[in-house]
């Protein structure tokens, strides 16, 4: 028997493929090209897969946001639609739990479900279950980090942000009945015509639908499971799914076991019998893994390159994927000293990228001082930002000093929030060390495992914070809407400005998709110039390491989360040797 998604072996640009800088870097590597194989499964006793990755917070997609819990939801659940890679390197949104396109009459899109689907639990899956789940997105009391997806903006689904936004904001907090709460539930846009139709009404059309209603935002939920065991529906034996596989086992801080889900309707059905995801925050620990045996894949240190590149073993193991992500120093602006424009200026000003990526990261990765990547309609890459955010030190120094701290004076000590491992280690001491040298400045660096540095950002408990953003699909609305406008989920960094408030929506409301992408230029413009929350640092390129008996492997940068080709793990499996 043959498996028709056979191990990619090599270098896959993604939806980025026109990332040249990357595609030479694979040429230098020694990869030849794209190499599909479609070798035969091993024995069903053999199906077994243990890969690396970080802890989630959740494994409920309506309240995740960091891509560890994504890439698991991902293979817990799945929508109405669903990203694939394509053979050309690029990202489509096809069928996944519905039969077919979209019916649009006007703002009214009408989407019918696959026939005969179950749940893991045999319990049908639903059209109301589709609508339980973007309903929980709007739902205030969820508090969801991608509502805005649902939203004004994005997929503009009538009465979502009213609900959402039901009890207000801090400043200005409402105290709705019960009644009330009711009914702006019953006026979100969504709604079961029967068990296996569901229309939507939006205050205007969508070009971005199907790729919307691919996120993970949209993904069902049986509400009898969540109210019968509140916060712990998504433990082991708790939990039902409708995706190819179902959680049967978590140990905090060590591991998740999943198994396949008998009810997946799709192809391809896993092979795998059992798949182990562990823990392992430190690539230089997970490297060291690899090595032994006891991981299959694995993201390692990019200080490792050289040992990998040097090792022939290694290096025919070697997957780059170039990433739709940029790695930043975000920075909390409710904090009265980042607040001060100036003092963002100085910060951005004092780091040199090019001698970052070359001492921290063997070269890696690209420089940026940009937020829409390569590869993206709109891009514009450094030249625009370079002059007013880049590397100066002169520049900085006035800035610091404009702001009130001459060399430094007067300045108090921030704290940058990193997670714990080396090359994180080795990012913060290098901008610790360029903002006393050239600032004369005093920035402590805290190290956090990755779960604790989850919660730390989307409690906005940080004053500086290395992050970035990870596209959950290509387009430049996603690198910008719900990020940098009020009052935006993942604006944990609380820029407020009026002019990126107003591009913003224009550019989600707009139906010409040139007038769109001038709208979001112009937006990334202000963000970047006006620094209004995040200076961008580089993109980031993903090293991982893949064992020759792991079959199936789809890498795709824009759709890939934390595992390479986890967009589609119903496609590992492990190959007859």
């Amino acid at each position: 028997m043959k498996r028709q998604l056979g191990r990619w072996r090599f270098l896959l640009l993604g939806a980025l493929a026109i990332l040249a800088i990357f595609a030479l870097a694979a040429c230098k590597e020694g990869y030849k090209g794209l190499a599909v194989s479609d070798g035969d499964p091993a024995p069903p006793e053999e199906q077994v897969l243990v890969v690396q990755s970080l802890e989630p917070e959740f494994f409920d997609p309506h309240r995740s946001n960091f891509e560890q819990d994504i890439a698991i939801e991902r293979m817990l659940f799945r929508g109405l639609y669903q990203l694939v890679a394509t053979e050309d390197g690029g990202v489509e949104a096809v069928p996944s739990m519905a039969e077919g396109e979209p019916e649009i009459d006007g703002n009214v899109y009408t989407v019918t479900l696959r026939d005969g689907l179950l749940w893991s639990d045999d319990v049908p899956l639903i059209a109301q279950h589709f609508v339980d789940g973007m309903l929980r997105s709007c739902d205030p009391e969820v508090a969801s980090p991608y509502q805005y997806l649902l939203g004004e903006g994005y997929l503009n689904i009538v009465g979502c942000d009213e609900y959402f936004y039901a009890f207000g904001t801090a400043a200005a907090p409402i105290t709705p009945t019960p009644e009330e709460l009711q009914a702006l539930r019953d006026a979100v846009g969504v709604k079961a015509l029967d068990d296996r139709t569901i229309e939507l009404t939006l205050t205007q059309p969508k070009i971005t639908f199907t790729t919307i209603m691919s996120l993970w935002a949209t993904f069902p939920a049986r509400l009898d499971i969540i109210q019968q065991f509140g916060e712990r529906w998504t433990d082991p034996g708790n939990i039902v799914g409708n995706g190819p596989y179902i959680l049967t086992e978590f140990v905090a801080k060590d591991h998740v076991t999943l198994e396949p889900n008998p009810n997946w309707p799709l192809e391809p059905t896993p092979l795998l019998q059992r798949l182990t995801i562990r823990f392992i925050d430190d690539f230089a620990v997970a490297f060291r893994a690899y090595q032994t045996g006891e991981l299959d894949i694995s993201q390692f240190p990019v200080s490792e390159i050289p040992t990998v590149e040097g090792d022939p073993t290694l290096s025919a193991e070697y997957l780059k994927v170039g990433a739709g992500r940029i790695d930043a120093i975000q920075m909390q602006l409710e904090d009265p000293t980042l607040a001060i424009f100036e003092v963002r200026l100085a910060l951005s000003r004092a780091i040199d990228r090019e001698l970052l990526n070359n001492v921290v990261s063997n070269d890696a990765h690209i420089p940026a001082v940009y937020e829409v990547v390569q590869g993206l309609s709109g891009h514009q890459g450094n030249a625009p930002f370079e002059d007013i955010v880049g590397y100066n030190p002169d520049a900085a120094k006035q800035a610091l000093a404009d702001a009130g701290f001459p060399n430094g004076e007067g300045f108090p000590t921030l704290t940058l929030t990193l997670r714990e491992d080396p090359e994180q280690k080795a990012l913060g001491e290098f901008l610790q060390k360029q903002w006393k040298d050239i600032l004369n400045i005093n920035v402590e660096l805290v190290f956090v495992d990755g779960r604790t540095r989850a919660q730390r950002f989307n409690t906005e408990d940080f004053q500086l914070f290395r992050g970035g953003w990870q596209l959950d699909y290509p387009d430049p609305e996603n690198v910008l809407i719900g990020r940098y406008d009020r009052p935006g989920a993942n604006n944990k960094y609380n820029c407020s400005d009026d002019e990126i408030d107003a591009k913003l929506l224009a550019a989600g409301r707009e139906t010409d998709n040139d007038a769109r992408i001038q709208l979001l230029q112009e937006a990334e413009t202000l963000v970047v110039t006006k620094l209004c929350g995040v200076a961008p640092l580089r993109q980031l390129a993903l090293l991982y390491l893949v064992k020759p008996k792991v079959g199936g492997v789809r890498p795709n940068g824009t759709i890939d989360a934390a595992m390479p080709g986890n967009w589609c793990a119903e496609c590992w499996y492990i190959e007859e040797q």
